[in-house]
């Protein structure tokens, strides 16, 4: 496969710039995106599929490329992207925005946030996680994808694309649906009603900009002229109040519709939308956000997606990297510290105080990992004081942090790996994984830190 670069003559590309350091660094390909380390070949491409055949050039050196200024040349790149890699066919309008192949940032959250209680299981056979795609648009990318990439996966796509569904006989997987009214974004009542029902999340690419005045102006300021056409019908690029007031409009209705869907995600294209739409949450007292950000060529883009749900996902999905986000970070759910000692003694040492706090698990003997819970809060200076007293008092409820089950107060894992081998130092991470008082995990943490310290000195 030829591995030719991304530079030279304006507005002609061989294929998308590969950046690799680090697989989950910030302003990346996402570290499962099928071309991060196998770019698309043109010339293969061109040999395989007749249609693209004339839209790809050469360079003296003899370096394919194609004219990325060209949108029937774009167009073709991804019908041949999609036809080739995931057995698609799509039927899309030069009119209309030509989307690139995404990335797996939902799948990351579905994965790394549990979603068992989702998971339909009306049949032995059926095992679904529902989606709903707002504002699906001409290509029903998303869905069309998300379904080709998990077989469990179903979406109601809102808007129109039947003729790519039914094109690629995911009409039983996923369902169109025209939105009835157009003072919500989100699904009429009677649809997200069903209590049948549980969606996994929500997901929405909204119009980027409020005027064609701003769109041209975001052009204008941009360093360096857009490499790629931009195709689209007005409606799919300028929306009344921008890309900030559609998200805001869909975090007001997701203020009434709460848990009826686990997460409520949106692209973001703008910078300083992402700092806009995290004061949003915070003013309304959400701390259970992700921020991330999308590289796919020389574009940039971000995501944000906020629960009402107890189930925190994994630190490693957010990563602002922009000094102008760092404020948009959402708060911490994982602690670690690094320790004078070897893995086998932080185990056992963990195991005796895990034992004596009464949390609730399970070690992984190979992976050095607990996952527990914790049912009552043990460790608080009240708590630890009823205790030596032995009474049969009960502990005060202004001690004890409970969660809307009142089943736990938290669950999390706690992973133990060697850090620096030649001075004998260990790594023990503690992740936040469920609940809904930060406060008491922070406590727990901050308990089993300090008796850590104190058995094992700490390497700075």
């Amino acid at each position: 496969m030829s591995t030719s670069s991304t530079k030279g003559v304006l507005g002609k590309r061989s294929y998308s710039e590969n950046v690799t350091t680090g697989d989950n660094a910030p302003g990346q390909m996402h570290p499962r995106n099928r071309y991060r380390n196998s770019p698309p070949d043109f010339a293969v491409l061109a040999f395989k599929y007749s249609s693209f055949y004339p839209f790809v050039h050469y360079t003296k050196e003899g370096k394919p490329y194609i004219d990325f200024k060209n949108p029937e040349a774009v167009r073709e790149l991804t019908y041949c992207l999609l036809r080739n890699d995931f057995n698609l066919t799509l039927s899309i309008p030069l009119d209309t925005l030509c989307p690139p192949i995404p990335n797996r940032y939902l799948r990351d959250l579905a994965n790394s946030a549990n979603l068992k209680d989702l998971i339909s299981t009306e049949t032995k056979q059926d095992r679904s996680v529902y989606a709903i795609d707002i504002g699906t648009g001409a290509s029903c990318i998303y869905p069309l994808l998300g379904c080709t990439l998990n077989k469990n996966w179903m979406f109601l796509a809102t808007e129109y694309a039947e003729t790519n569904v039914l094109r690629n006989n995911l009409d039983h997987r996923i369902t169109v649906i025209h939105n009835k009214t157009d003072k919500k974004i989100m699904l009429s009542d009677e649809v997200l009603s069903n209590n049948s029902i549980k969606f996994a999340f929500c997901m929405c690419n909204p119009p980027f900009y409020e005027s064609q005045e701003q769109y041209e102006k975001g052009v204008e300021i941009k360093h360096s002229p857009p490499l790629s056409v931009c195709t689209g019908a007005s409606h799919e690029k300028i929306t009344v109040g921008g890309e900030f007031q559609f998200i805001k409009d869909i975090l007001e209705e997701s203020l009434i519709l709460r848990n009826k869907i686990r997460w409520y995600t949106s692209k973001i294209g703008r910078l300083e939308t992402v700092n806009k739409i995290v004061r949003e949450l915070k003013k309304n007292r959400i701390d259970n956000y992700v921020v991330t950000e999308f590289c796919q060529g020389q574009t940039r883009r971000w995501g944000i997606g906020w629960s009402f749900g107890t189930q925190r996902p994994s630190m490693n999905i957010s990563h602002p990297s922009s000094k102008k986000l760092r404020k948009a970070a959402p708060p911490k759910s994982e602690f670690f510290v690094i320790l004078s000692t070897n893995t086998d003694n932080l185990k056992e040492f963990l195991k005796k105080l895990f034992d004596q706090l009464e949390i609730g698990g399970q070690w992984n003997e190979d992976s050095y990992t607990f996952i527990g819970s914790a049912n009552i809060n043990t460790w608080s200076r009240a708590a630890r004081r009823q205790k030596l007293m032995k009474t049969d008092c009960q502990i005060e409820s202004s001690t004890i942090a409970s969660t809307s089950t009142d089943e736990f107060l938290f669950e999390f894992t706690c992973n133990i790996e060697p850090w620096n081998v030649s001075i004998n130092s260990t790594k023990v991470t503690f992740s936040w994984t469920n609940g809904k008082d930060r406060s008491i995990f922070e406590q727990f943490y901050g308990h089993v830190k300090k008796k850590l310290e104190q058995e094992f000195s700490t390497d700075e």
